[in-house]
């Protein structure tokens, strides 16, 4: 099974004098310049013949966008979206959900995770070493990609690759 954690591309900043700031966080949306390197990295990925069963995608815009993206591109034919995404999502709560849908007997082998920093990085973590480093950092539309004999475990998974979003992009 392949695990793919993929950071949503750039989107506007934060405005610091909003009230609520959470929920102008869940509503930042990617700048043009974003979507354009989402759909380069895309479109290279494609040209790679990188495609997943199933993608997954925090509800926040900037996620969605970026998954949809990817979607348009056809890297998956299927979207989902999953508040254990959200940057207050753990990996914990995640597995839990994904071990009661695929209940050991998934046909999916290979999965698309579509989020935010420092999740992916600290996942990638777990994944790999069972523990968080601090020593893994996913640029905004870059890719990490796990490898796993089984379902997805901590402390499981191999390195397949990790690549930063300008060795993707035109």
């Amino acid at each position: 099974m392949y695990l793919y954690l993929i950071r949503h591309g750039i989107a506007v900043d934060l405005d610091p004098l909003t009230v609520d700031a959470t929920a102008s966080d869940e509503l930042r949306s990617l700048t043009k310049i974003g979507r354009k390197k989402v759909a380069q990295v895309a479109d290279r990925l494609a040209e790679l013949e990188l495609r997943f069963d199933l993608m997954i995608t925090s509800p926040l815009v900037r996620a969605k966008q970026t998954a949809d993206i990817l979607l348009d591109k056809q890297l998956s034919p299927n979207l989902e979206i999953s508040d254990r995404l959200k940057p207050s999502g753990t990996l914990e709560s995640w597995l839990m959900e994904w071990q009661a849908r695929s209940n050991g007997t998934s046909t999916i082998s290979t999965v698309a995770l579509v989020g935010h920093e420092p999740n992916l990085s600290e996942w990638a973590e777990l994944f790999l070493f069972g523990r968080i480093e601090g020593k893994i950092i996913l640029k905004k539309g870059g890719i990490i990609g796990l490898k796993f004999t089984d379902n997805f475990k901590i402390g499981a998974a191999q390195l397949a690759c990790s690549i930063p979003p300008k060795y993707l992009l035109n």
